[in-house]
């Protein structure tokens, strides 16, 4: 080998051996929606804002790059841009009160997605800068992927402790708000807190996971002078138990809540799930049932006792039309899981929904004095279908019968009318 044949080789194997530091991720998401009687904000054929018929397209695109310094040091950089075309609402609509700036969870374009700076070890890991934070099941803490820009990215420190199969995570941070029309670098964050989420997992099948998590918002605004809100619970799972399997999570939530007029109150708020079913193995079908709690502010106690599901995602989880969500809820679910090939899966769900408070908020609505907490029953169907690796195919439709609540509701509203609500949806997205 000559000098030039080596030094090409060096400089060769050099390129490579950088080149290999790096590490690439993208999505592209496309989502068609359509509703009918229904939107994000109202329900019924006339709504104050937004079209009761209404039929858009959801683009997300992501795109990151990762770099591994060595063994133990990485950092990401990543964007998204997230946008709804022909739809009826406009950015100003998701204006938030309680933090005085728009937030939507649909709509936030060329923002910063993912950007970090992680140390890892054989037994802990800890992640500094934007940050997806998602354990369990994802309804008590949940990115809300859903949703077109996602409901909950944190700019927070995350440390995370491993055993094995089992781990616990610490970390503290603050919420992003998604405005589409301002870039989030400098800032814009709603809710400051943190939490805690362990997983002993007793056996193969099954775990144990405690939670507990904080959240405050200490700014002066149109609902409230200031919220500290605590959180305290478990999870507990078996996913295998001779085909029979169940899953349970219980949030008591507690802490201060200061009105307008300066007066405190106490929250004293509950939320719990439950479900459990059997698997026909031969039929590769799951059965179950399942029961979801939200507690809602009961108007002749001093306390506060409206359960405010924490920082889940609950947009998968009551009902697929999002038509309410882990809060004053109860929720009676029937539900069936089809795998009829390893590519293949549908979830066939029937929900029986209720108020546990019935003069509580409910979607953009609060009306005084409501006597029926029927809302009504949805029937859902949904399917998946994973083509390769990179790409993934979802269609699915809801329906709505609505109940006694909405009956009454549209006697005291002239916004809100009876009618019953569908909705389809069609979504592929490829990875790579």
């Amino acid at each position: 080998m000559n000098k030039r044949t080596a030094k090409l080789s060096l400089l060769s194997l050099i390129a490579s051996s950088l080149y290999a530091e790096f590490d690439y991720d993208a999505e592209v998401r496309l989502r068609f929606e359509s509703f009918d009687n229904m939107n994000e904000k109202y329900y019924g054929t006339k709504p104050m804002i937004g079209e009761s018929r209404d039929s858009y397209l959801m683009t997300r695109v992501r795109f990151g790059v990762g770099y591994k310094f060595n063994d133990n040091w990485s950092a990401k950089l990543s964007m998204q841009d997230s946008r709804v075309i022909d739809w009826g609402f406009k950015s100003d609509d998701f204006y938030n009160r309680e933090f005085g700036e728009v937030n939507s969870s649909q709509t936030d374009s060329f923002e910063l997605g993912k950007t970090f700076l992680e140390y890892k070890n054989k037994k802990m890991t800890v992640t500094v800068g934007r940050q997806s934070i998602s354990y369990g099941d994802s309804r008590v803490f949940g990115p809300g992927e859903w949703k077109n820009s996602g409901k909950w990215i944190w700019d927070a420190v995350k440390v995370s402790l491993k055993e094995g199969d089992n781990f616990l995570d610490f970390f503290y941070g603050a919420t992003m708000l998604h405005d589409p029309d301002d870039f989030s670098l400098n800032h814009r964050h709603g809710y400051y807190g943190g939490g805690v989420y362990g997983h002993y997992a007793y056996k193969k099948s099954a775990a144990i996971e405690p939670i507990f998590a904080y959240k405050t918002n200490e700014r002066k605004n149109e609902l409230y002078n200031s919220l500290e809100n605590f959180y305290a619970g478990a999870r507990v799972y078996d996913r295998d138990i001779n085909r029979f399997f169940y899953d349970m999570t219980y949030i008591k939530s507690f802490g201060d809540y200061t009105k307008v007029t300066d007066e405190k109150v106490y929250i004293d708020a509950v939320g719990y799930h439950l479900e459990g079913g059997y698997n026909f193995k031969s039929l590769n079908t799951k059965v179950g049932l399942g029961h979801s709690y939200a507690s809602g502010d009961d108007p002749n106690t001093k306390e506060r006792e409206t359960f405010d599901a924490v920082f889940g995602a609950s947009d998968k989880y009551y009902g697929r039309l999002n038509l309410v969500q882990w809060n004053n809820l109860k929720d009676y679910e029937l539900f069936a899981i089809l795998t009829p090939d390893s590519k293949t899966s549908i979830k066939i769900e029937y929900h029986k929904l209720y108020a546990h408070q019935q003069s509580n908020k409910w979607m953009s609505y609060t009306i005084a004095s409501m006597q029926n907490d029927h809302y009504g029953d949805e029937i859902d169907i949904f399917t998946t279908y994973r083509y390769s690796k990179s790409i993934n195919f979802l269609v699915g439709a809801g329906y709505f019968m609505s109940g006694g609540y909405i009956r009454e509701a549209a006697t005291k509203n002239g916004y809100i009318t009876d009618d019953n609500a569908v909705g389809f949806v069609a979504q592929v997205a490829y990875n790579f």
